[in-house]
């Protein structure tokens, strides 16, 4: 069983403080060693194996281009694949509203790590947001957290991936912005709203990042990645409230506190 955690982080989410959430895991799984990296993708660039223009062309691959359809490959535009590897040059350059398949970009980083410390769990943080196409309703939905090996968390995914109130969304229609998630009109509702939501640069960041971190280690050590209790901080949430109550105001349940004791 794996006892070494390496977090990964871009440096993309101001907020997000890496050696706290390490810290967090260790005191809650004792025998874990959890320690910090610089983002995922430079790292293991580095180590060998793949250029970052083939890297570039496969990312840019993997957006999703049409949220109601299913999964396929697209030939990327030329300024598509310079964009990328601009980025992975930069890794604070992207912008939230560009989305990519949850599932294959983990499979890239994966092909990345090709099988080096496997003994080891890999925790990714990314702002790239990701989604995962749902057969059952016909579109891809945002997702905070890409379970498996490596884990990823998307920083933007847990602004954006759970729902927020739902007085949110209806006073947005009467203003008729519609998706549109900037301007002044829309900084304004954000401040009728205020608190009740994780924001961009929002200070609460690493408290929540915590929870999702704990769930990656749950995935790896017990096989159960969530928890039916809306106050334990394994919860699954959907809605942003039901997020932040877990996150800030809950704890480990007494079933999941030891089975993560014991296991880690």
């Amino acid at each position: 069983m794996p006892k070494r955690v390496w977090l990964y982080d871009e440096g993309t989410a101001p907020t997000l403080r890496c050696k706290e959430v390490a810290q967090f895991l260790v005191e809650l799984a004792p025998r874990l060693e959890a320690s910090c990296r610089s983002d995922f993708i430079t790292h293991w660039l580095a180590a060998g194996g793949e250029s970052p223009s083939s890297l570039a062309a496969r990312i840019a691959r993997i957006k999703v281009r049409d949220v109601s359809s299913p999964p396929r490959d697209f030939e990327p535009l030329a300024g598509e694949v310079d964009y990328e590897r601009r980025r992975l040059e930069n890794q604070n350059r992207g912008p939230f509203g560009v989305a990519y398949d949850g599932f294959r970009f983990q499979e890239l980083l994966a092909e990345l790590l090709a099988r080096r410390e496997a003994e080891a769990m890999h925790v990714a943080f990314t702002n790239r947001l990701l989604a995962t196409w749902q057969a059952d309703d016909g579109r891809y939905h945002l997702r905070t957290i890409i379970l498996g090996a490596p884990c990823v968390i998307s920083t933007s995914g847990l602004v954006e991936a759970p729902a927020k109130p739902r007085e949110f969304y209806a006073a947005r229609q009467a203003l008729g912005l519609r998706n549109l998630a900037s301007g002044v009109a829309y900084e304004a509702l954000k401040q009728q709203f205020a608190g009740r939501f994780l924001d961009h640069d929002d200070e609460r960041l690493t408290e929540v990042a915590k929870g999702y971190a704990l769930q990656a280690v749950a995935y790896y050590l017990t096989g159960e990645p969530f928890c039916d209790n809306p106050r334990c901080r394994l919860y699954n949430a959907h809605w942003q409230e039901e997020m932040l109550a877990a996150q800030l105001g809950g704890e480990l349940c007494e079933r999941h506190r030891a089975a993560l004791k014991e296991a880690g």
